[in-house]
């Protein structure tokens, strides 16, 4: 077309003179349509090659999927990350496509137009449907379905291609675990000290005592923060193994009444001196004097030792036993609210079953007491070593549980006792009017304070030091690592699968159906339609061009402009 405008000063447009754009003869019409290869350029090449290509991704991204299903992120060993890597094939995909169905979706029309005749309205949504989502909403919704409907739902459906197979991916943190030496934690069966230098004639009074041991004790007694279990862990880790260690183990009870029944006082309803004594045989001595003093606090501590070379006592595991008395004073310095209990400190093992420990924490899933008082696992005492014997037992089975020989020495034991029946433990406070001369731990154990509590994180305290004293042995555990798995949720390709499954039917049928009838190979070529005639009669346009060759040959040899 030509296009003239009248003189350029004018301040409106002349009348447009339209030419015919094709002046040079394009054949007879008795051409026949000349079918290429169809694997030829001027065929299908192009199309079958793009449909191949997206089949190829879809099957890769399948593959890589395959591949990666419940395996560490790490195992991903491409130059960039997978999902940049899917993100790229899922682009690729989009566009190999969309090439052949836009190209089928263009031929489709002329074969419409061929059947019979069409508005040419209609011309307007196949091409547009070849162009984007929005074509071919238009084409599914105004036009009779027909085997380019295909094409607009694959049009569609690729819209979501990418973003489901994104989601297909799911990163799972999932625990690996393996051996590090650096993971342990201390456990023991003795608290055997090897004392040195002793002089040869030292009493068991002179054992030297165990600076750790009765640190423990002090803040225990005390109710400061526990520190945390001493263990090596770079992160978080775990024992799988079982673990048996000696211990200490402590019992509380409350013996108020069965006490008080047994007090006897000295003196007058003024000033008075009372004793009593606790069903465990302890001796507690309270004193008061009106309006000027009375107890508040008493603590009594007994050895349950024999002396050196005698048997063991029947008693035994039990090693020391305690009574406490405490009351408020009022104004006259009467008792009230007295509260007695009694309490012991016996030796004991426990079997610790899964220790963990993350960052700071360290615990154990199940610790399981071994009860040496029924018997079970007795107790012997040997002079082998002469002053400084030891007691024993032998390896035994309680139940399922092996548990292994067991030691502590005897001068330890008694450096122990000296310690926990001395004036630091075995203590009064009165209060008024009274110069206080035996305060040692009296502090501690004064007030409400929850007697059973604190004995309990005492033997707890003492057994965390043996598990990690002088006669300490490691457990070995495995370190944790949280990793970033890949779990393949292969429900989400079903959808981009389907996709490519349409694109390839709807290959295979254009093609075929192409190669079955006598429609010129035009695909989405604006060409033919510059190239058709309109005949008024039969108000249709018409084309003598049947071979995409010879048009776009006679195109390049044609000049056109708008008039």
């Amino acid at each position: 077309m030509v296009a003239q405008y009248n003189n350029p000063k004018s301040s409106r447009y002349g009348p447009t003179e339209v030419s015919e754009v094709f002046e040079i003869s394009l054949g007879s019409t008795s051409v026949e349509y000349k079918r290429h290869a169809m694997y030829a350029p001027s065929e299908w090449l192009y199309e079958i090659a793009s449909s191949v290509l997206s089949l190829g991704i879809t099957i890769t991204i399948a593959c890589i999927f395959w591949y990666m299903d419940n395996k560490p992120m790490s195992d991903w060993s491409g130059p960039i990350s997978l999902s940049a890597t899917i993100a790229i094939l899922t682009t690729a995909y989009s566009a190999a496509v969309m090439h052949g169905v836009s190209q089928f979706i263009g031929q489709l029309k002329w074969r419409c137009f061929k059947v019979g005749p069409q508005k040419l309205s209609n011309f307007e949504v196949f091409d547009a449907a070849t162009r984007g989502v929005w074509g071919s909403i238009l084409l599914l919704t105004t036009l009779k379905w027909n085997l380019a409907t295909i094409g607009a739902l694959i049009t569609i459906l690729r819209l979501t291609y990418a973003p489901f197979t994104q989601q297909v991916v799911l990163l799972e943190e999932r625990d690996i675990v393996s051996p590090d030496p650096s993971a342990a934690f201390g456990y023991s069966h003795q608290y055997y000290r090897e004392l040195v230098g002793g002089m040869s004639n030292s009493r068991f009074g002179s054992v030297p005592q165990d600076p750790n041991m009765q640190s423990a004790i002090v803040q225990a007694l005390y109710g400061t923060n526990a520190t945390t279990t001493p263990f090596n862990c770079p992160g978080a880790c775990r024992w799988p193994g079982s673990y048996l260690t000696l211990s200490f183990k402590s019992n509380c009870k409350n013996v108020t009444q069965e006490t008080l029944r047994s007090e006897h006082c000295n003196g007058t309803q003024y000033q008075a001196r009372c004793n009593m004594t606790t069903p465990g045989r302890l001796l507690l001595s309270t004193r008061y004097d009106f309006t000027e003093y009375g107890t508040s606090h008493v603590m009594n501590a007994t050895s349950m030792l024999n002396s050196f070379g005698e048997a063991l006592p029947d008693t035994f595991p039990e090693i020391t036993r305690f009574a406490i008395y405490r009351s408020t004073p009022d104004h006259n310095y009467q008792p009230e609210n007295i509260n007695i209990t009694e309490c012991s400190l016996s030796l004991s093992s426990s079997h610790l079953n899964g220790a963990k420990a993350n960052g700071s924490d360290f615990s154990f899933e199940t610790v399981q007491e071994i009860d040496f008082s029924h018997g079970d696992i007795p107790w012997q005492f040997t002079t082998d070593d002469g002053l400084s014997g030891y007691l024993y037992t032998n390896q035994s089975q309680v139940g399922t549980i092996n548990v292994p020989p067991l030691k502590i020495g005897y001068t330890d034991i008694v450096a122990l006792e000296n310690f926990l029946t001395s004036p630091t433990i075995v203590t009064e406070w009165v209060e008024g009017n009274f110069e206080n001369e035996n305060v040692g731990l009296t502090a501690a154990l004064t007030g409400d304070i929850d007697i059973n509590e604190r004995f309990n994180s005492m033997a707890s305290r003492m057994t965390d030091y043996l598990r990690n004293g002088p006669n300490a042995q490691l457990g070995l555990g495995e370190r944790v690592r949280s990793v970033a798995f890949i779990v393949i949720r292969w429900p989400y390709y079903a959808l981009p699968v389907l996709t490519e499954v349409l694109a390839i039917v709807f290959t295979v049928s254009t093609v075929l159906s192409n190669r079955g009838c006598h429609i010129p190979l035009w695909k989405s070529l604006a060409l033919a339609a510059l190239a058709c005639q309109h005949d008024r009669h039969l108000r249709v346009l018409q084309s003598t061009v049947k071979d995409i060759e010879e048009l776009q040959k006679a195109a390049g040899k044609t000049a056109a402009r708008l008039q």
